[in-house]
């Protein structure tokens, strides 16, 4: 039952990614990838990383993509047609490198020794939800404080600079 649900949401996170990146609008295309985050949340809970799934939904799901609907929203014309017209060939050679890619990994896998494959794996020592919580919010050399203040310092500002070109372009309308 699990290896059918596995593939199921295997599939299921290919059509949305592929609808992410080739939706002629842009909102739609946030929301395939809404959709492909959550898929991809529910095959971490499959593996059971109870904690990388939370922080999918909570990071990219939470701030990442409500940021970029914003952006979106305020600099773009809701429903408009934001896709530029690709001619056939390039089309084609970006079909081309994908098989060419996806031949490579192929041949890698099979090429790679069995041992390495299906190999004793070695488990880290369990860690608990406070271990995480107090690692991430520490103020010590080893904690990830510092970062978490910049990264909010960086969407802030740019979400300030998404409103501005917003309003400038409102602006530039009414004038003339």
């Amino acid at each position: 039952m699990s290896d059918f649900l596995f593939y199921i949401l295997a599939t299921a996170l290919v059509l949305l990614s592929v609808m992410a990146v080739s939706l002629p609008n842009l909102l739609h295309g946030a929301i395939s990838l809404i959709g492909s985050f959550f898929v991809t949340a529910a095959l971490y809970i499959m593996l059971r990383l109870e904690f990388v799934a939370l922080s999918q939904i909570m990071l990219y799901i939470g701030g990442i993509i409500i940021f970029m609907l914003i952006i979106i929203l305020l600099t773009t014309g809701l429903g408009r047609e934001n896709r530029h017209p690709v001619n056939r060939w390039r089309r084609f050679a970006g079909a081309g490198v994908s098989a060419g890619l996806l031949y490579a990994l192929l041949d890698t896998l099979q090429s790679a020794p069995s041992s390495i494959l299906s190999g004793p794996t070695h488990r880290a020592p369990a860690v608990t939800m406070d271990d995480i919580g107090f690692r991430l919010l520490s103020t010590s050399q080893s904690g990830f404080i510092v970062p978490f203040e910049i990264i909010s310092i960086l969407l802030l500002v740019a979400l300030i600079g998404a409103v501005v070109l917003a309003r400038r372009d409102k602006c530039e309308e009414v004038l003339k």
